[in-house]
Parts: structure tokens; C-alpha cells; sequence
């Protein structure tokens, strides 16, 4: 291991455990309350708000990908919740990003074609008016700028998107909730 992979290690096990090629972080939340959204949804299955994803975008984003990532949340206080209602709670939201995460991308998709489909026709018209030189400059650039942010949302906002869902998703090898002070 080299002496920067080292230094990585040292750091890194301040904020995770390891044991060979999994990382296990540790979240500690006061209440359940805390990652729950009260806007959102029924009484059926509660929303989490972004905290708890917020947390788990940052732990992937600072683990090597080599890692598998064991996620141990510890809640102080469930309040009203009872542990297996929470654990539910947790991966039924999972569940929801991770569909959330595939309609976005499909919807980044969708429009970066579109866009790029436009731009081509615009570019094919601008070829027909080549002989009107300032209407042929007007419709190229503009054919040009469609086919650009085409490219940009179909290809590389959709490339930097995907590449961190995939990491979350891949990086996960388990769940646990757990709790200090149940009630």
C-alpha cells in the first residue's frame, strides 16, 4: 500500500470501521423524527426528508470504490415508531430514491435526445439557407447551441448522475437500525 493510500486509511477510519473490503458507518440521530418529512405522503409509509440521503451521498462520496459500505444507523429515541416499523420505513425509501434516481436519468434521457433532434433539424434547415448568409449564421448557431446542451444533458450531466446512483447502489451491502433508548 502505498504511503498516500496509507494516509487515506488513517483518515478514513476516524469516520468508518473496516474489516477487509467493507466499511461500516456508523449515523447516530437523536430522534426518527428527525429524518422524517411531515409534508410528504399518508399515514400509510412516512417520507424520509434528504437529511438521512444527504449522509449516505457524502459517506459514498469519500469511500473508495473498492469498499462495500455497512450502513449502522443508531437512533436515540424512536418517539412513537417501534424499530421494525423504522427499519420498513428506511427501505421502502430507499426503494422510492432508487426509482426516483431511474425516472430523473430516464427524463435527462429523453430530453438530451430531444434536444439534439432539434438542433438537427435546425443545422439541416440553416444548410438549405446557406445562400442567405445572415439568416444561414442565425439558424447554425442556434442549431449548434441545441445540439450542445443536447449532448451536455444526454451525455455528461446524465455521466456524473449516474456514475455517483451507481456508486451508491453498489456500495451497499447492508443495513442495520438500532436503538439506545427505545421506549
Amino acid at each position: 500500500m502505498s504511503k498516500t493510500n496509507e494516509l487515506q486509511m488513517e483518515i478514513l477510519k476516524n469516520y468508518f470501521s473496516f474489516e477487509g473490503n467493507v466499511a461500516t458507518l456508523k449515523l447516530v440521530y437523536d430522534t426518527f423524527a428527525e429524518l422524517i418529512n411531515p409534508n410528504f405522503g399518508d399515514d400509510k409509509i412516512e417520507k424520509l426528508n434528504s437529511k438521512l440521503f444527504e449522509d449516505i451521498h457524502e459517506a459514498v462520496s469519500i469511500l473508495p470504490s473498492r469498499f462495500k459500505l455497512n450502513l449502522h444507523i443508531v437512533i436515540k429515541d424512536f418517539g412513537e415508531y417501534k424499530k421494525e416499523e423504522c427499519e420498513k420505513i428506511i427501505k421502502q425509501n430507499v426503494y422510492l430514491f432508487a426509482y426516483q434516481v431511474v425516472r430523473d436519468n430516464n427524463k435527462k434521457r429523453a430530453s438530451g435526445w430531444t434536444l439534439i433532434g432539434v438542433g438537427a433539424a435546425v443545422l439541416l434547415v440553416s444548410y438549405l439557407l446557406r445562400n442567405y448568409e445572415l439568416w444561414f449564421d442565425l439558424i447554425n448557431i442556434s442549431g449548434t447551441l441545441f445540439v450542445w446542451e443536447g449532448v451536455n444533458t444526454a451525455f455528461i450531466e446524465r455521466s456524473q448522475e449516474n456514475k455517483t446512483a451507481r456508486a451508491m447502489a453498489r456500495s451497499f451491502q447492508h443495513i442495520t437500525v438500532e436503538a439506545l433508548a427505545e421506549k
